[in-house]
């Protein structure tokens, strides 16, 4: 057994419509950082003690068929504080699940004056930033929310292809299965490097994983409502292996290059280049996935002149080669 003074107290906020995995996953990761802890010098043991809390008056949370056996975030006092995904089918799903989670909201705000660590996964970072308690800093989420993340919270500096961003004592991590990586960055801030790693190898992961861009898949993140970007897009995908100007583009969208450079700003963080750079990088991941097509006849159908220009774009975009990128994600022989 460790000390008190080596106990770290974990608090996985459990409430309606969180994701479950999220909410059981970190407890099953710390239980085994536990054990491999006992290993260590006892001066370098330490000891990780999860458990459910809510907001909520009730201590019984059911999710689907999964109960939990909560005790009250009011009276209790984490050192750090984990909040599962939020568990929605569609963006648009999302607003009303936040006004309902009103006690949530409160009970985040309420825990972020102890100055202890909030650590949200996946959607849950949308509710640190509707508590407003993200306005000013750094942030990431789920990649595929990045644009309605962007719209709803103007404040919030978003790093939507980094997995974990810290920000003071605000953790936000991408993607549903990034709770195992925030509670591993937890076992490492808590614990050490080496007792992360370790915990890492016996989960059978990549400890050291820190994006989300070769994950990303650019077509899941349009904003739909913008007609310009909607339009400009099916032109540019018809020539993806030719090259054109704003201006021939502009013409097609009837609009002048300073209003379409202005809207592609507002709508994507881009500028038409770029983002016509983005949609050829989509086509090769696309290609090296599906095809055993040679990277030079890639390159080719993408719009580039030669091998190495277009690897730097490929990995600029996704921090990987793309023949790294084929060896991860294409066909198996």
């Amino acid at each position: 057994m460790t000390s008190s003074s080596n106990i770290v107290d974990i608090g996985v906020l459990v409430y309606p419509c969180c994701l479950r995995s999220s909410a059981v996953v970190p407890l099953d990761v710390f239980r085994i950082a536990n054990t491999l802890a006992l290993y260590r010098p006892a001066s370098q043991r330490v000891h990780f003690r999860g458990r459910w809390l809510s907001a909520r008056e009730e201590n019984i949370v059911a999710i689907d068929g999964l109960t939990f056996q909560t005790e009250s975030l009011a009276t209790a006092k984490p050192d750090a504080l984990m909040l599962p995904g939020i568990d929605h089918g569609t963006l648009h799903d999302l607003v009303p699940l936040l006004k309902q989670l009103k006690p949530e909201s409160d009970a985040v705000q309420a825990f972020s004056q102890s100055g202890q660590l909030l650590a949200a996964s996946c959607s849950s970072a949308c509710l640190l930033a509707h508590a407003g308690l993200l306005d000013g800093r750094r942030a990431t989420t789920s990649w595929w929310l990045a644009a309605y993340f962007r719209q709803q919270f103007p404040l919030v500096t978003l790093d939507a292809e980094e997995l974990i961003v810290q920000d003071g004592p605000f953790v936000t991590s991408g993607g549903v299965t990034s709770s195992l990586d925030l509670a591993l960055w937890l076992v490492g801030h808590f614990g050490g490097a080496e007792l992360r790693q370790m915990t890492a190898k016996i989960l059978v992961m990549d400890g050291n994983r820190a994006s989300q861009a070769p994950y990303v898949a650019s077509a899941m993140i349009q904003d739909a409502g913008h007609a310009v970007i909607e339009r400009a897009r099916r032109w540019l995908n018809k020539r993806l292996d030719q090259t054109w100007t704003v201006a021939e583009l502009s013409t097609y969208c009837n609009t002048s290059s300073r209003t379409l450079l202005r809207r592609f700003q507002e709508a994507t963080g881009m500028s038409p280049i770029q983002y016509s750079q983005q949609l050829r990088v989509e086509r090769a991941k696309g290609l090296l996935e599906s095809t055993r097509l040679s990277l030079a006849e890639i390159t080719d159908q993408c719009g580039y002149a030669d091998v190495a220009t277009f690897s730097k774009t490929f990995k600029r975009w996704t921090q990987l080669t793309p023949r790294e990128y084929r060896v991860r994600f294409g066909l198996r022989h």
